[in-house]
């Protein structure tokens, strides 16, 4: 059985993961019967957000850990504890917290830092060819990762955040091809084993992200199971 790593940042949308994206996500992985690994830094979040009246609580501090434990029923192991060669395929869930908690993009732009332990299980994963899914917003976090190896690669990355021209530019500036897709479409880099979909980005509610992340998942899950079965 193939176990599959689902990095999340919080819960909630304006400061953590997606929720709605999350839960689908989950739903598609089971559904795939693969064994799941729910992963967090062990860090604070970056902003608390009300999300009731949309404002910021300046005066509360959460943990991304604890947070995102919120979704997965409790069971999260903390991504300082979980390297490439503990899991067959990774993938990344949006919300703003992929922006402002596994990384700085929120605040930085292109010049943003990534968690050090997430930044490390992206790279050890594509070092070793494994599968990365991200959606959303999450494609960001993976461009920015593997940003220094831009100029070593014989095939530059491909990724979608949707139609979003601003963080397309920028997806493009970090070396990475912006393909334009829609909530129901995924973008398959074969090269760099690479799926993405754009879920929230462009969707306006769960029904029309959910065809794109059961596409992505499923890709994932058959490409972590064929590399099962060559090693």
């Amino acid at each position: 059985m193939s176990k599959i790593g689902l990095l999340l940042s919080g819960c909630g949308v304006q400061d953590g993961s997606e929720i709605s994206e999350a839960v689908l996500t989950l739903l598609a992985l089971e559904r795939a019967g693969v064994d799941v690994l729910p992963i967090a830094p062990d860090v604070m979040q970056a902003q608390v957000w009300n999300h009731y009246n949309g404002h910021e609580i300046r005066e509360e501090s959460r943990s991304v850990l604890a947070e995102s434990a919120r979704i997965t029923r409790g069971k999260i192991t903390s991504v300082s504890n979980v390297g490439a060669a503990d899991i067959d395929a990774l993938i990344l869930i949006g919300g703003y917290g992929a922006a402002k908690n596994l990384c700085t993009y929120s605040n930085d732009g292109i010049n943003a830092t990534v968690n050090p332990d997430v930044e490390r299980l992206i790279t050890q994963m594509n070092a070793l060819g494994k599968t990365i899914g991200a959606m959303c917003i999450a494609p960001i976090v993976v461009a920015l990762a593997l940003s220094h190896q831009s100029q070593t690669r014989t095939q530059p990355l491909s990724m979608t955040i949707g139609s979003n021209a601003d963080t397309a530019r920028d997806l493009e500036a970090l070396g990475v091809k912006h393909m334009t897709a829609r909530p129901d479409q995924i973008c398959i880099d074969d090269a760099n084993n690479l799926i993405t979909t754009p879920a929230f980005l462009l969707a306006t509610n769960a029904a029309e992200c959910e065809p794109g992340i059961t596409k992505l998942v499923n890709e994932v899950v058959e490409r972590a199971t064929q590399l099962n079965k060559l090693v």
